[in-house]
């Protein structure tokens, strides 16, 4: 089990220079392309939706690449490009959790939206889906080695702390904008 220290890291790195300044001069070129291509193929409702889980994902990121953060072995790796495909790979991820029936269809439009966003084909963003539904250890851990392939690295051999603080750590973090989500979702369904 985490302790508080971890979630005061997390806190205290949110409202750092460092934070500010990863996502200035990293994230925010991945981001801007990324919202681009969002805005040139998705619905307003995919827009508000996919733009929320954009901005959770990128504070992750933020802090995953602190010297605090789970994924800090692979900061001196991060450049604007790497941090960019961080950014879609955690896209497809999110997607996967919140729109998991939309996900499940390969008919959807979710599909072929996240792979415009992504600049790849349909079938690669479906191939990413189906691995992390059969994935052999959970699908925080498949999401960190491609990670750390985004990132130009190896991916870490499996440690189950590493495998805990990488899930425990997104989940968290994707919680706060939870509620967000789902009110975007309802006034969505009602408009």
């Amino acid at each position: 089990m985490l302790d508080g220290s971890t979630m005061l890291a997390g806190l205290i790195y949110w409202l750092s220079p460092a934070r500010r300044r990863f996502m200035r001069r990293l994230a925010k070129p991945g981001l801007d392309a990324t919202r681009a291509r969002l805005a040139e193929a998705g619905s307003p409702r995919a827009v508000q939706f996919i733009s929320t889980i954009l901005d959770a994902n990128t504070d992750f990121l933020a802090y995953a690449l602190s010297p605090k953060g789970p994924l800090a072995m692979y900061s001196d790796r991060a450049t604007p490009d790497t941090v960019a495909a961080c950014i879609v790979t955690m896209l497809v991820y999110s997607a996967n959790l919140f729109a998991r029936d939309e996900m499940t269809n390969n008919d959807s439009e979710m599909i072929p939206l996240l792979a415009h966003i992504a600049g790849v084909k349909p079938m690669q963003v479906m191939i990413r889906r189906d691995a992390l539904r059969k994935a052999p250890r959970s699908e925080e851990w498949m999401v960190l080695t491609w990670l750390a392939k985004d990132l130009g690295a190896e991916p870490p051999k499996y440690g189950a702390e590493l495998e805990r603080a990488f899930g425990y750590n997104y989940l968290s973090y994707i919680a706060q904008y939870r509620p967000t989500l789902e009110r975007e979702m309802a006034a969505a369904d009602t408009a």
